[in-house]
């Protein structure tokens, strides 16, 4: 009876060690934000609006043909939490996020805009690598932020949009 309760403990020790790898390693990739918006606007307004709202971003892939723009990494500065007795700053905290926009016309005159966010906090990590990049939650407000002024654009252009 002994040995068998001693089995059952491993067993189900074994299972939830399992289940906190699998749930702490899925952490480690961060999560994407996807937000999307239905346009009645002809595509190539769409497209020519989102390359202009994305200037400050380092463009890395447009292609027009399946409508999909991506960008490189934009780093920004943020406020960190201190560290220590007396709350010294980190190396430098900052954080940076990185965009795909997808364009799927709808008919001749409508188009669905889908923006997805990734983002990655620098700072202290620890272990071997004490200071490094790891993802954080995107940032509903950068994507908002986006999204507003493209609608802004695409709005002086004669385009309704639906969110």
């Amino acid at each position: 009876m002994l040995a068998l309760s001693m089995t059952s403990l491993l067993r189900g020790t074994s299972i939830l060690a399992c289940t906190a790898i699998f749930l702490g390693c899925s952490s480690l990739f961060g999560s994407e934000l996807m937000s999307e918006r239905y346009l009645a606007c002809p595509m190539d307004s769409v497209w020519n609006s989102s390359l202009e709202t994305l200037k400050a971003y380092p463009v890395t892939k447009k292609d027009k043909s399946n409508g999909v723009i991506e960008t490189g990494w934009r780093v920004e500065y943020v406020q960190g939490a201190g560290y220590g007795m007396f709350q010294r700053e980190g190396m430098g905290d900052k954080e940076r996020s990185q965009l795909t926009l997808s364009m799927k016309p709808l008919d001749s005159n409508a188009v669905r805009l889908q923006i997805a966010e990734r983002r990655q906090h620098w700072g202290f990590r620890g272990g071997g690598r004490i200071y490094d990049w790891y993802p954080v939650q995107p940032s509903q407000k950068k994507v908002d932020d986006i999204l507003n002024n493209l609608t802004k654009k695409l709005e002086a252009e004669g385009c309704f949009i639906e969110s």
